[in-house]
């Protein structure tokens, strides 16, 4: 924590009140809020006492603060805002106990909500000041990824065990709950219960947030304020978020990291706009803009998760082109990755800036920009085609808004989000086969989307080709040559793919012994828990505990990366591979 020091104070002691009194407010606001929203959706006696003397207490505390600041100008400046927000604080609590000792009840949800909203938020903005401490620590990056998904998932777990997060009369399991708030953190859709029909305004809210902070990452969301509100990052901090983000470019690490947050706000609030102008059937403001933003973030973030009983299938959007076309839009957008869509905006700026005549760089798209492009173009217009095939000449498959649109649709959400606009079960069986491979694909690196990923398959089978053609050197895409190792990793992960896949298929038909669910099911399960997309034969709520814990799992490594995992887990071999004599081995 932080430390400050009162009028001829050294600056460097530590002030002890400071790092107790803080958090204390923090956790103190925040358990309040979560009985207000979870438990009794109004406030009581004992709320409004706790909750106003912690306002009135967390105001003086800032207050203080401040004043032993004031020799120190950059420090002052910097909690200027934390006592412009405590004095407001400060307003409010008082407000409140003289409406209270006035007779006018313990109400006024709106300023108990303001003031623990408040000091939550300050506290939060000091931990993300201090989180060099943290990360300055010499943690794997691996590992600091992989504990931040786990603290939400965590997090989102116990929220939606709380009772107002169902439907009266319902109960959550403690299963459920956490394989809905995986499901949600790793961008999946997979559902064991209805989110529109077993989940309540306040749990669809809370998977709402889960997905955008799953989406985004809490990492990249943290690191996005200290750019934003504070000086910045370090070295050590531009290397870690350099890893997560998947972009080596250290000095455009902070710049990148603006893009990324940014960009996804404007695509979800336009989507959103959009959304709701074409929506039909739900006459109702607030909620009209409920469901225009919910699948709006759900697309973007590649989560499939909906709010109406049957998915894009339902009454509401049935025959809904617009919508549809809304959505594969944001689907695609967001599952291109934060690198190319960044690398393509430049050059789309470049490129206006030229016409007009301005001065300035010719930017060129990078390879793994065009690469990524033309693959994704591939695999949508390919696998829309395949699905026209299986689907309707082969097969009387259902259809929303026309045959072409429909298998466009699939073919797009397989990769990544699991949106459905038919219901699954009437798809034809070579269709299922198809969505399979899709989904094993998945979307491209950088982005929200799971799966092996674009850019793997592709310089996967690209080396193998050149193995058996017995070409030595790198891989030539656009002109450029790709190195040997690349092409090699991208063919291991292929491998490693099929063989997770393979052990986790054995362990979940033993799991699903005697329930009489085909393999093709529970592969197709598999597949889309590990490739996060979400798309079920309607077999997840039938699912037992065991494959249920077992499909988490899967979700938690597809959201990750199976090769950040395993490079996380698996410690690397010191010792050097010269030095040794040279064997041939016969392969055929």
């Amino acid at each position: 924590m932080e430390n400050t020091a009162g009028p001829g104070e050294s600056p460097d002691k530590p002030d002890a009140l400071r790092l107790v009194l803080q958090p204390l407010f923090t956790v103190i606001a925040a358990s309040c809020l979560l009985v207000l929203i979870g438990w009794t959706g109004e406030v009581g006696v004992w709320q409004h006492r706790v909750t106003t003397l912690t306002g009135v207490a967390f105001a003086l505390e800032r207050g203080r603060v401040f004043w032993n600041t004031m020799p120190r100008g950059k420090e002052r400046v910097r909690l200027a805002s934390h006592a412009v927000l405590a004095g407001c604080v400060m307003v409010v609590s008082l407000a409140l106990i003289l409406r209270h000792a006035a007779g006018a009840g313990d109400g006024a949800i709106g300023g108990h909500v303001f003031i623990q909203l408040a000091v939550i938020l300050s506290g939060l903005a000091s931990m993300i000041h201090h989180q060099t401490r943290l990360t300055a620590r010499t943690f794997h990056p691996g590992i600091m990824l992989m504990g931040s998904f786990l603290f939400i998932i965590v997090c989102g777990g116990l929220l939606l065990k709380m009772p107002r997060c169902v439907v009266p009369g319902a109960t959550c399991s403690w299963l459920d709950a956490f394989f809905t708030s995986t499901s949600a953190v790793c961008v999946t859709g997979l559902a064991v219960q209805n989110t529109a029909a077993f989940f309540s305004h306040t749990g669809q809210i809370i998977i709402l947030m889960l997905i955008q902070v799953g989406g985004l990452g809490i990492m990249t969301l943290s690191f996005f304020a200290a750019v934003i509100l504070f000086e910045g990052l370090s070295l050590h901090d531009r290397l870690l978020v350099g890893k997560i983000i998947q972009d080596n470019r250290l000095s455009r690490i902070g710049r990148t990291l603006t893009f990324v947050v940014i960009m996804t706000f404007v695509c979800e609030g336009l989507g959103a706009m959009v959304l709701f102008v074409s929506m039909d059937g739900i006459p109702e403001f607030r909620e009209r803009v409920f469901h225009a933003v919910f699948h709006s973030i759900s697309a973007f973030c590649n989560a499939g998760f909906s709010t109406f009983p049957n998915g894009l299938a339902d009454e509401v959007a049935h025959g809904n082109r617009a919508w549809q076309i809304c959505i594969m839009a944001l689907i695609v957008i967001g599952g291109l990755g934060s690198l190319v869509n960044e690398d393509l905006t430049n050059w789309i700026v470049s490129k206006v800036r030229h016409r007009r005549g301005s001065e300035g760089p010719r930017l060129r798209l990078r390879v793994h920009t065009r690469l990524v492009l033309l693959v994704t173009g591939i695999l949508i217009v390919g696998g829309a085609v395949a699905i026209m095939v299986t689907e309707y000449f082969w097969w009387n498959g259902p259809e929303n808004g026309g045959c072409v649109i429909t298998a466009l649709f699939h073919s797009v959400t397989a990769r990544t989000a699991g949106f459905n606009t038919v219901p699954m079960t009437r798809i034809g069986p070579l269709t299922v086969q198809i969505l399979m491979v899709l989904m094993f694909i998945g979307g491209s690196p950088g982005g929200t989307a799971g799966g092996i990923r674009t850019t793997v398959v592709a310089l996967g089978l690209a080396h193998l080709w050149g193995q058996l053609r017995m070409r030595g050197g790198g891989t030539v895409a656009f002109n450029r040559i790709i190195p040997r190792e690349t092409g090699s990793q991208a063919l291991g992960l292929l491998v490693l793919g099929g063989i997770w896949l393979g052990a986790n298929l054995v362990i979940f038909q033993v799991l699903q012994k005697g329930s009489g669910i085909s393999e093709t099911a529970l592969l197709f399960e598999l597949i889309s828990a590990f490739a996060t997309v979400g798309l079920s034969l309607d077999l997840t709520p039938s699912i037992t505990d065991g494959g249920k814990m077992l499909l988490i799992m899967n979700m938690f490594v597809g959201r990750i990366g199976l090769l950040t995992v395993m490079a996380t887990l698996v410690r690397p071999d010191p010792r050097p591979a010269s030095g040794r004599p040279t064997e041939e081995i016969l392969l055929t």
